[in-house]
Order: C-alpha cells, then structure tokens, then sequence
C-alpha cells in the first residue's frame, strides 16, 4: 500500500477541528499530461504559506490531496480556481468518489474541498477504494 494512503488513513481516524482537505482529481483528467503538476503544487504550497498546517498527497491514482488547517475558504477556492484553469484544454473521465457524475464543462469538479469534521468517512472511502482492483464492464 501507499505511505502517503497509509499516513493520510491515521490523520482522518481522528480528525482534529477545522481539518479539511482539497481533493485534486488529476488522475480522471483524460488528458493529465495538459496539467503541470508543479505548478499545481507551487500554487497549493503558496495558499499553505497562509495555513496553520498543511500537507500534500500525491495518490497512486494521480490524484493530489491537501490537508489543512487554519485558512480561509476563499483562499482555498481561489487555489482550486487556478489549477482548474490549467485544465480547460482537457475533460473529466469516470466517476467522481464522492457520487457526482463525470463532468461536463471543462474544470467543473475538478476539486472537492472536505470538512474531515463531517466527512473524514467519504474520503476514507475513496483511499479504501485505491487499494481495490478496478472492475471491468
């Protein structure tokens, strides 16, 4: 299994208050290539700078997860904004893990920001569901 799945699955069992995450779905772009992801850390780093705490995940799937804590959530949104424009040349593959269906537009649901407070299950779901083998149709 994955450290950083592993790492990630002991903070959420207890997640403190005002923990949230930014749920990056990198891995469903149908193009990931089109999407630098060192800008997208530089510009997840740079809202971090303002955070009492925080942390990235790179998931085995291609997804990149954010914890933190102690920053605004205008400050988080207008991150997510930036790194969904890097995106617009490209679409939303499958389903989301949290039961949106694939997007339409370009940067739509491309990010989910979580309270771990009220939702630390759903996300725990979706790290449970990386360890599963994929299903084919």
């Amino acid at each position: 299994m994955n450290e950083a799945v592993i790492e990630l699955r002991a903070l959420l069992q207890k997640p403190q208050a005002g923990l949230r995450l930014v749920h990056l779905h990198l891995g469903r772009l149908e193009n990931p290539a089109i999407v630098d992801r060192k800008a997208v850390r530089y510009t997840l780093r740079e809202a971090g700078k303002k955070a009492a705490a925080w942390r990235l995940f790179d998931m085995p799937n291609g997804d990149l997860l954010f914890l933190y804590q102690g920053l605004a959530y205008s400050a988080v949104e207008q991150a997510c904004k930036e790194i969904a424009a890097m995106a617009v040349e490209t679409r939303l593959t499958g389903d989301s893990p949290y039961g949106a269906p694939p997007s339409l537009q370009p940067g739509d649901a491309l990010f989910n920001i979580v309270d771990l407070a009220s939702n630390a299950v759903l996300v725990l779901r979706y790290l449970d569901g990386l360890d599963r083998p994929a299903t084919q149709h």
